[in-house]
């Protein structure tokens, strides 16, 4: 369905900066090649009244969510460590309203949620994927499968109570009702709680050409000024602001019914005031376009002097990169992933196999890092790999 009004402000005034063309879902990996997947419109447009990044295509949350989506927390290790290192930052900060109880809104497998059930905390989940919560369950977690919305909260708050702390790490830029969900915030929290939630920054994905951060499960791309304008509607405000690494560059954003914030926030507000300038994401097309034909142009030379390419990561970005620019297994012959649930299956629309990487009998000449964001830390888990890495974002370059 494509969007005909701001999902936060309600203005009609959206203008397109970026088309990527169709992709299928970019968590959805077939058991087969030949595997026909709906292919949806991957656009992004800029609101002109509140500055809101968002998709055109909205899908509905039965499809993105409630069928075979393969991303589980804890497969991730980078993940896993950031989330083990958040959970005992919240802990330090907030021990009485963590005794007050703890939600963790899109919870996935529980791989943060338990670390506060494991220090005694009183907890809850809720996430509307089938298969994580599943494992959150496996774990011993209380997790309710179900999107979180304002009927959602009023039930918990029947239920369990108020919450004193609510986590949404990395969903308030998934949800399809943007004030619906953060009304359920408001419910949900108690009158001196407050709710932290992290979110890819949309400075960073701008700054940084991280067009394969646009995918259909990342509905909004918010900036702190944006975030600010649609939580005042809930009179709830931002009362403090970090910058984190995960997803390329991320914001952690502390939430309550405060009217004061701290100087985290004055001075961000202050460094975003050029997101403000309708130009502010001119170029951004042609960016794309040239990260599109450098990659192909870098990947038909690796195949015309015979070297072997392998994709590093399957990632829901990968998904967007390499639908976008037309990748398959002429130019990637495999991706490795240490997920078990991806191996045997096939990235999204490509029909390229993904393989566990103990499988292979020699490393390839090149690997294509699908998940650039942590190139890092990757390096620094394959000291034995003497080959090459093509890094695509923010523009195809070879280490």
């Amino acid at each position: 369905m494509r969007r005909e009004v701001c999902g936060s402000c309600y203005s009609t005034n959206l203008h397109t900066v970026l088309d990527l063309g169709d992709s299928p879902l970019a968590n959805e990996f077939p058991f087969s090649a030949n595997k026909i997947q709906e292919r949806y419109p991957l656009e992004l447009l800029r609101c002109f009244r509140c500055s809101l990044v968002q998709l055109a295509e909205v899908v509905p949350d039965e499809i993105l969510w409630g069928g075979n989506y393969d991303f589980y927390t804890g497969s991730s290790w980078v993940a896993a460590e950031h989330q083990k290192q958040y959970a005992a930052q919240i802990m330090k900060l907030y021990p009485r309203l963590c005794r007050q109880g703890v939600l963790e809104i899109a919870c996935n497998d529980g791989t943060m949620l338990r670390h506060f059930q494991d220090a005694g905390y009183p907890t809850l989940g809720i996430d509307p994927a089938q298969g994580p919560v599943a494992q959150a369950r496996a774990r011993g977690l209380d997790v309710w499968a179900e999107r979180f919305g304002s009927d959602a909260a009023l039930r918990i708050v029947a239920q369990h109570g108020h919450q004193g702390v609510v986590i949404a790490n990395n969903v308030i830029a998934h949800v399809a009702n943007l004030d619906d969900f953060i009304e359920g915030i408001t419910i949900a929290l108690g009158p001196n709680g407050v709710a932290v939630v992290e979110f890819q920054y949309v400075a960073d994905l701008i700054t940084g050409n991280q067009i394969d951060h646009v995918y259909h499960e990342h509905r909004q791309f918010f900036s702190l000024s944006s975030l600010k304008h649609s939580l005042e509607r809930h009179d709830l405000r931002p009362t403090s602001v970090s910058q984190v690494n995960p997803q390329g560059g991320s914001l952690r954003v502390v939430i309550s019914r405060s009217k004061f914030w701290d100087h985290s926030v004055n001075l961000l507000l202050k460094d975003e005031e050029w997101l403000l300038n309708e130009h502010a994401l001119a170029g951004l097309q042609g960016r794309a376009d040239r990260i599109k034909s450098r990659l192909r142009d870098m990947l038909w030379e690796q195949r015309r002097t015979s070297k072997r390419v392998a994709g590093y990561g399957a990632s829901g970005k990968s998904t967007t990169l390499l639908n976008f620019c037309n990748i398959g297994p002429d130019l990637v012959q495999y991706v490795v992933d240490t997920t078990p649930n991806k191996q045997g299956r096939y990235t999204p629309g490509t029909g390229i196999p993904i393989i566990d990487p103990r499988s292979d009998s020699r490393a390839p000449d090149v690997y294509l890092s699908l998940i650039h964001n942590y190139q890092g830390e990757i390096m620094r888990q394959e000291p034995a790999f003497h080959g090459h890495w093509i890094v695509p974002i923010p523009l195809p370059m070879m280490l």
